[in-house]
């Protein structure tokens, strides 16, 4: 039987979380790589859904991460499970509020004050929309990336007012995952690694610039003194430090 197909934006974090969940559970597929738009076409084709990433097989078609997890999590040893056990309630709860705080706040944070000072640089920003897909869509981006670059600041709102609000928000959820990490615990729930320390690592990732991340990033001699400023100040965090530190233990699908 044929591996499944992923489908992925390169640069998205959705998408780095779908690598980060499958290489987790020890899931074989293929990734294929488009570009914003194209993406659209590939997925509405192959899942009848505008939704990126799409995991795709013979027997299922999830266009969320979430249905990963909740499709491979119960079948996953429990050294690999992701989600803590009904029975243990509170941090079953626990790790719910962190998926909705990390993978829905922190994350569309990051997007918008990467994508605001990022997209404004075409020479750093066309590898990271291009890498790895198919060459015809590659030369769609470099020939008209103000149309590429105009969609996405409008799908996303991009405004100065708004990178600026979601850089402190961003900030608001380092702060309480420091709070979380000052007592020295480990992991964010429990005494092991969970769905909130993956997804809080993936949505921090553009404020941290992890060494094992699965996406291209420009790297960050390239980046606009402003986004490396946020950088360093982020990286600076207990909970930036933590970011780091999961990737280096778990992104390759080992450690758990």
């Amino acid at each position: 039987m044929a591996d499944p197909i992923l489908i992925t934006f390169p640069p998205s974090l959705d998408s780095e979380l779908s690598r980060f969940v499958l290489a987790h559970y020890g899931i074989r597929h293929t990734e294929r790589r488009h570009t914003f738009i194209f993406c659209f076409f590939v997925t509405l084709w192959h899942g009848m859904t505008l939704l990126f990433p799409l995991l795709y097989g013979s027997s299922y078609r999830f266009n969320t991460v979430r249905k990963m997890v909740d499709r491979f999590d119960p079948e996953a040893t429990d050294d690999r499970k992701l989600l803590p056990p009904s029975s243990a309630s509170s941090d079953r709860e626990r790790v719910e509020a962190d998926w909705r705080l990390f993978n829905d706040t922190l994350a569309f944070a990051s997007a918008v004050f990467a994508y605001y000072h990022l997209l404004p640089h075409r020479r750093i920003m066309l590898g990271p929309l291009t890498e790895g897909v198919p060459r015809f869509e590659e030369r769609a981006v470099r020939a008209a990336y103000p149309i590429f670059a105009g969609l996405l600041r409008l799908l996303l709102r991009l405004t100065k007012a708004r990178a600026k609000s979601a850089f402190e928000q961003a900030k608001a959820v380092f702060e309480t995952v420091d709070a979380r990490l000052a007592d020295g615990r480990r992991y964010l729930v429990g005494d092991r690694f969970s769905l909130s320390d993956m997804a809080f690592a993936v949505a921090a990732a553009p404020f941290v610039l992890p060494d094992t991340y699965g996406g291209p990033l420009p790297p960050f001699a390239d980046m606009p003194p402003v986004v490396q400023s946020a950088i360093t100040e982020m990286r600076s965090h207990t909970a930036g430090r933590f970011a780091r530190e999961i990737y280096v233990e778990f992104r390759n699908g080992v450690g758990a």
